[in-house]
């Protein structure tokens, strides 16, 4: 079985870098980390991984690392075969472009990508409160898929995705959506699914790599460990979808 690489340089969260070690270790997958100097040496390839995930923290040190060369081999792997799985910070990164905080002078961010795996903009967060300082915008939300499968994950900062063209959605697929109805937000799409070359890309604007064991009551909200201990099965709906399509040969 090829080893799946998760991306642990400047701007991933080391929280989250090991919650998706544990997801992978869950389904008895083979990883290991790789770093932004791996990649643009050429290390990232299809005899060497299998897919690639850039997990949730920050998105502007991915780009001002990755940027130019980084970001060719990334596109490179994934045309040649390979997958890339971006959680939060990790699917922002894989739009062609983001929009995020719009409005607050702290906060905002509008600007380009390169790697441009989906064909339009990645807009957050969206439930309020985020703070880059603290986990005070975490949440638990529930998503929803077509046929009404619903399943309750984590939440803290991740976006919904905007096509370029709204009435041209044939450059991706909706997996997944928040739902209207538990949530109140308008309908907004959750998670997206590409196929780019031989390779396919899945980008999920929530959490269903984080685990209740995963929180601690010091840095998280005790409301929200004690509805992720109730609901945490649920998150493996999400993430069998999310590998299932990952895995389907084009």
């Amino acid at each position: 079985m090829s080893s799946i690489a998760i991306y642990s340089d400047s701007g991933a969260s080391p929280f989250c870098i090991d919650c998706t070690a544990e997801t992978l270790t869950r389904y008895s997958f083979i990883f290991s980390n790789i770093s932004a100097t791996d990649i643009i040496d050429g290390n990232l390839t299809t005899s060497n991984y299998a897919g690639v995930i850039f997990p949730g923290g920050r998105d502007t040190p991915y780009h001002d690392k990755l940027k130019g060369t980084g970001n060719v081999n990334i596109r490179k792997f994934v045309e040649s075969g390979g997958w890339y799985l971006g959680f939060c910070a990790g699917s922002y990164y894989g739009a062609s472009h983001i929009e995020f905080a719009k409005g607050d002078p702290t906060m905002e961010i509008e600007v380009e990508r390169e790697l441009k795996f989906y064909p339009g903009t990645a807009v957050g967060p969206v439930y309020p409160g985020y703070s880059y300082l603290d986990n005070s915008g975490e949440r638990v939300v529930t998503m929803e898929t077509g046929d009404g499968t619903t399943a309750r994950v984590y939440y803290n900062g991740g976006c919904n995705f905007r096509p370029d063209n709204l009435n041209d959605t044939t450059g991706f697929k909706e997996l997944w959506k928040y739902s209207k109805e538990a949530d109140n937000v308008v309908s907004k799409v959750a998670a997206v699914g590409m196929e780019v070359g031989k390779g396919r890309v899945v980008l999920c604007g929530a959490h269903p790599e984080v685990s209740a064991v995963q929180l601690d009551n010091i840095q998280h909200k005790k409301e929200v460990i004690e509805e992720m201990k109730r609901v945490d099965k649920e998150r493996f709906t999400v993430l069998d979808s999310i590998f299932k399509f990952l895995q389907t040969n084009s």
